[in-house]
């Protein structure tokens, strides 16, 4: 057989360890920190065991983070968890994960942020994108079809686009989104405390109207059917949709320029943090 085609070809790598940090910083910070709140308040019902519920999240996804680091600094080949199921089960089970996450996980999870980008814009604009614009009859089904769904569609068209571009630029602009997005968090967080009037009451479920419109009844406080325990559990869903991402950048382990050298840094980074602040507690 020609040597040119049994020949393993490799990606470049050209992401360093800002835009390897950029990576996971951008896939973190998202839409989910923002989205929740509300639902996770309606599950559990004080701002107390909201918090709690980061908090339980946040050690599951610790856990998750020490653990993907150290494996792929074993194996530093693109396709992370793909790379881990072939080694340790096969390359069926792999085969079949890579399909699950191109047509289920990764569409929808990118179509749920395009979305929640979409929404954030459309309160910004006063409801302006929530026009229709044609209607659709399928099988005897109705689809509307908005203004909101297309700047949808074009949010994951244009950062599709972006991600086809070469290694080094896609980390360049990685990094600029990540600081810019740090920036405007830093700048709402500071607001917060200096030009508004904040207090826990507002996380309060007395006389919130429709605020838990939509939430199921079986996981929201003074509900017939409300259970804590299912409640609790809804909104460690809801933290951990928050923090997830911090997964993505062993996908392109293939592309880091150091990969053991940032993952075992990464990982003896989070182990310090998280003993100092044990530490800091105690």
């Amino acid at each position: 057989m020609n040597s040119e085609i049994t020949e393993r070809q490799t990606l470049i790598r050209g992401l360093g360890l800002i835009a390897a940090i950029s990576v996971i910083i951008g896939n973190v910070i998202g839409t989910g920190v923002f989205l929740k709140a509300r639902v996770m308040t309606c599950n559990v019902g004080s701002p107390e065991w909201v918090l709690l519920a980061w908090i339980a999240a946040g050690l599951l996804s610790l856990a998750g983070a020490l653990t993907y680091a150290e494996l792929t600094a074993m194996k530093p080949e693109a396709g992370g968890e793909y790379v881990f199921l072939r080694d340790s089960y096969g390359k069926s089970s792999s085969f079949l994960y890579g399909w699950m996450q191109i047509f289920i996980a990764r569409p929808g999870s990118q179509a749920a942020a395009a979305v929640a980008f979409s929404i954030g814009l459309n309160d910004f604009l006063d409801n302006k994108l929530a026009a229709t614009l044609t209607t659709l009859h399928l099988g005897g089904t109705t689809f509307d079809i908005t203004t909101l769904q297309l700047v949808s569609v074009m949010v994951i068209i244009i950062f599709t686009t972006l991600n086809c571009a070469s290694v080094t630029l896609t980390g360049q602009i990685a990094t600029a989104l990540t600081f810019v997005k740090m920036a405007l968090i830093l700048f709402v967080s500071v607001g917060a405390f200096v030009l508004v009037s904040g207090n826990f009451g507002h996380f309060s479920m007395l006389n919130t109207g429709g605020t838990c419109e939509g939430v199921a009844a079986a996981v929201t406080v003074g509900s017939p059917s409300y259970s804590f325990f299912g409640g609790f559990a809804a909104a460690m869903l809801g933290a951990l949709w928050g923090y997830d991402g911090w997964n993505n950048l062993t996908f392109v382990a293939g592309e880091v320029k150091t990969p053991i050298g940032i993952y075992l840094w990464r990982s003896s980074a989070v182990r310090y943090l998280s003993s100092s602040s044990t530490s800091s507690r105690t």
